[in-house]
């Protein structure tokens, strides 16, 4: 962090040692207000410090020592940073044109400005590279980048790094060098390393042995972090061990942050009685919020449980409006239900043709009662 008084950097944890007393480096006094502060700044940025002109475009950026937040002003003054050498200020102003924030957007500027800082060393540099250089399916060039960031410590290049081996993006598919990378990475928190840690410890053929006892481990760290793919993720795998009313605790978390399998797995519980008391309603309600997201699952299991509701209200209509939807979308089970109700007249009006069509589609894909009914329409010349 850089001290203004004298523009000299310390690392964050000295900064926090020498709070409100004088500056050990210069022994200036801490300024009593930002107007103070700004004042100190800006005698710096006079004498072209080019820290000190960085750090007042950060302060432009992020509305600090009580400036106004401007993208544009913050850009202006990066630009005379970048021309006096300062690396940091390449990095921020190539993340402004990467995203148009203050400038016209231009991806070929920001690559520059990335690359400048990027082939003096900097990780910063070498990760914002590397991350634009993938999103354009650079993906060796990219690979390098990564690799250059990841030996500097940077824990979100660790982590792509460990994508990259593990994808084969950039590099041969690698499952022990992307355990090694993700493995850096979620040993210093990084939630996303500690997810994908636990994806590839619970991946089945992956090359790696199975481990669900390690999956879990991670998941639970990252899911009671908050985050809501674990927590859905974690839910799956207690599941699959019959741990049923945690599961469903996990999955109440996910689906409350809106996350769509967590919704549909919510309700599938409720439908089921897995982990919590039927209740139908529940289920519903669940379901159809993952559904009009478009979640193939949710669809298929609300036309599921619509046609089990015509039990009690006849509300075979709505079972076939969900269960054709599922259709359309390719599930192999709606696609016989689908066709079965066109050949029954169940929701629907008697239709052969149309009975013929998706139970074809469904025979196609193996669905045993698909090529009976089939066989049956032929005998009976329908």
């Amino acid at each position: 962090m850089l001290r203004v008084c004298c523009c000299r950097r310390v690392c964050r944890s000295c900064e926090d040692k020498i709070g409100t007393d004088a500056c050990p480096l210069c022994r200036i006094p801490c300024a009593k207000s930002n107007a103070e502060q700004l004042v100190r700044l800006r005698r710096h940025v006079e004498n072209e410090v080019p820290e000190a002109i960085t750090n007042l475009g950060n302060a432009y950026r992020f509305g600090r020592v009580g400036l106004v937040k401007s993208d544009k002003k913050a850009a202006k003054i990066y630009r005379r940073a970048v021309e006096l050498g300062d690396v940091d200020a390449m990095v921020r102003l190539g993340y402004l044109y990467a995203t148009g924030s203050g400038v016209k957007l231009d991806k070929k500027k920001a690559e520059e400005l990335y690359r400048a800082a990027a082939d003096r060393g900097d990780a910063f540099g070498q990760i914002n590279l590397g991350s634009l250089l993938g999103s354009e399916e650079k993906f060796e060039e990219a690979f390098r980048y990564f690799a250059l960031a990841a030996d500097q410590g940077c824990t979100f290049a660790e982590n792509s790094l460990g994508y990259c081996y593990r994808d084969g993006d950039g590099t041969e598919v690698d499952l022990g060098k992307a355990r090694y990378w993700l493995e850096r990475a979620a040993a210093k928190g990084y939630d996303v390393a500690i997810e994908n840690l636990a994806r590839l410890d619970a991946r089945h053929g992956s090359g790696v042995k199975l481990d669900k006892k390690k999956a879990m481990k991670l998941y639970r760290a990252a899911a009671d972090r908050g985050d809501a793919f674990a927590q859905g993720n974690l839910a799956v795998l207690l599941s699959s061990e019959e741990k049923f009313e945690e599961a469903v605790r996990y999955y109440a978390l996910s689906a409350d942050q809106g996350y769509t399998p967590g919704e549909t797995f919510l309700g599938m519980c409720y439908s089921d009685g897995k982990g919590t008391e039927v209740d139908l309603g529940k289920a519903r309600y669940w379901l159809e919020r993952a559904a009009a997201k478009g979640d193939e699952h949710a669809i298929e299991n609300l036309a599921h449980l619509n046609a089990r509701l015509r039990l009690y209200n006849q509300n075979l209509e709505e079972a076939f409006r969900w269960f054709k939807l599922a259709a359309d979308q390719g599930l192999t089970g709606a696609e016989f239900n689908t066709g079965f109700s066109y050949l029954t007249g169940k929701g629907v009006e008697l239709n052969f043709e149309e009975a013929r069509r998706f139970l074809s589609r469904a025979a196609g894909k193996g669905h045993g009662k698909a090529m009976s009914v089939l066989n049956e329409m032929d005998t009976h010349g329908y």
